[in-house]
């Protein structure tokens, strides 16, 4: 598909310079004594061009077609783009600022700071973000600079600290180039706490301009988004985030209640019945809780009354999509997931969930693209140790798709098998008549499902095909029982 789209595009090139050739040497014959300079009468030349360019089209598209199969043009017209402001956008990163206080109670505050730019950055379109997760790798593997700048390719980076006192709080931030190691911008704030959401506001409205220009930033509407004016509501809101961030069914518990804080210190605040069901969600993945219908009950009461009160909410509408996709209520989820990737359109978890969606209801190039979105802004999601979870996603469009060689890429990139890509790739290379007994990879998942549960383990494909979801259970049961 990409190499008819780009011979398409060589094709629409050369037929509009031909015709603004012949235009121009139309126009400009008269002024010039052709027949005496090149022997032929302005009536022949004209005779070439209209013969000629046609039949120079086959050849320039052969020339294009065996560019297009050496990589060539992809070089070319990726090089195009970083020189193009306007078709390449600009990558940041906000690493974890420095909390002068070094204490550990105030330490979630500062990183629930951070993590919140990072939230407002992922919602301008016109700039790329780095994940949360991958921003406070800096910190937690201790990188350089000029590592994180290569690991990442990061343009820029935000850094500062922030040191609260009482009631206050003083910022210090700074935005750096990081090829030349210049600094672009920088400012300190000398506030009450109250005043972070506007800080928090300018900080990136002033950064965005630098990069971008003076443009209309018209995502940066904080009114539809300021989840609360209660500072103890927020400053829980951002405690049960961070103990969320942790995984273990303690701070899962913790957060929780964290959480429930939040809501009593203010029943309005939409993010904190959003992240209480993440928080739930949680426990139910991980299964940190048993009583399983009333934690569901729980879970999609929780994510309604965010969107009820900010329907602007991309955290509640990203939950509600895997809500829907896991019951496999296609339409509801490619609805919010639409919606979350409109509001957010940066964040990896939306991209890699729409993506999810996509591929399933059909749209597999779009699909893919948020797929590779996900895996490049945030290769190892939080809670992982591996960035499995973004193969597992890829590697399933790309069945869907057919692409055999993209399939075998992505199997042997794979730390810990799992039940979907080993049956997928198995079903993709027979079907392409690819022999799979001496692949490492069949071996390892024959030994290691065997006792699985092949009903209930391909209806969480969440397959949008009936006839497909039958014929790899068919598939399985055979393999696993040594019946093919």
């Amino acid at each position: 598909m990409q190499s008819l789209r780009d011979l398409w595009k060589i094709a629409t090139a050369y037929l509009v310079g031909s015709f603004a050739l012949i235009q121009f040497v139309n126009i400009a014959l008269p002024y010039f004594e052709v027949e005496s300079i090149l022997g032929l009468s302005s009536d022949i030349l004209m005779r070439f061009l209209f013969i000629g360019l046609p039949i120079g089209l086959p050849l320039v598209l052969v020339i294009g077609f065996a560019l297009n199969k050496k990589g060539l043009i992809n070089q070319i017209s990726s090089t195009d783009n970083k020189d193009n402001t306007g078709s390449y956008k600009q990558k940041i990163a906000v690493v974890p600022f420095t909390n002068l206080n070094k204490d550990e109670d105030g330490a979630f505050l500062v990183d629930g700071i951070v993590e919140d730019l990072i939230t407002e950055f992922s919602m301008i379109k016109e700039i790329e973000i780095l994940s949360r997760q991958s921003c406070f790798d800096f910190r937690e593997k201790n990188y350089s600079l000029d590592e994180f700048r290569k690991d990442f390719g990061i343009d820029y980076v935000v850094s500062g600290s922030i040191r609260i006192i009482s009631e206050r709080i003083r910022i210090s931030v700074e935005l750096s180039e990081l090829n030349e190691g210049k600094v672009i911008w920088g400012n300190k704030y000398d506030r009450v706490k109250e005043d972070i959401f506007d800080i928090q506001d300018e900080i990136v409205r002033k950064i965005t301009i630098s990069l971008i220009g003076e443009i209309e930033l018209s995502s940066l509407e904080r009114a539809k988004r300021k989840p609360t004016e209660n500072m103890n509501s927020y400053e829980c809101l951002l405690k049960g985030k961070e103990l969320h961030h942790k995984f273990t069914k303690e701070d899962n518990q913790e957060s929780i209640k964290a959480l429930d804080q939040s809501i009593k210190a203010d029943s309005n605040n939409s993010q904190a019945f959003a992240w209480k069901a993440c928080a739930l969600g949680q426990a139910f993945g991980r299964g940190y809780r048993e009583d399983t219908d009333t934690l569901m009950k729980e879970i999609m009461d929780n994510i309604n009354k965010a969107v009820e009160l900010n329907n602007n909410d991309f955290e509640a509408h990203r939950m509600l999509a895997e809500v829907h996709l896991s019951l496999h209520d296609f339409d509801k989820a490619i609805d919010h997931g639409g919606k979350a990737y409109q509001l957010n359109p940066n964040d990896p978890r939306v991209s890699s969930v729409y993506g999810e969606i996509l591929i399933r209801t059909g749209n597999l190039d779009e699909g893919i693209k948020h797929l590779e979105k996900a895996y490049e802004l945030d290769p190892i999601p939080q809670g992982q140790n591996t960035s499995d979870r973004r193969i597992y996603a890829l590697l399933t469009g790309y069945y869907f798709l057919n692409n055999i060689e993209k399939c075998n890429e992505l199997i042997n990139k794979i730390t810990e098998l799992d039940f979907k890509s080993w049956l997928l790739s198995y079903d993709v290379f027979t079907k392409n008549n690819i022999e799979v007994n001496n692949q490492k990879w069949f071996a390892k998942g024959l030994q290691k499902f065997s006792n699985f549960d092949v009903n209930m383990e391909v209806d969480r494909f969440h397959l949008n095909n009936n006839n497909l979801q039958s014929e790899l259970i068919s598939t399985a049961k055979q393999l696993l029982n040594n019946e093919l």
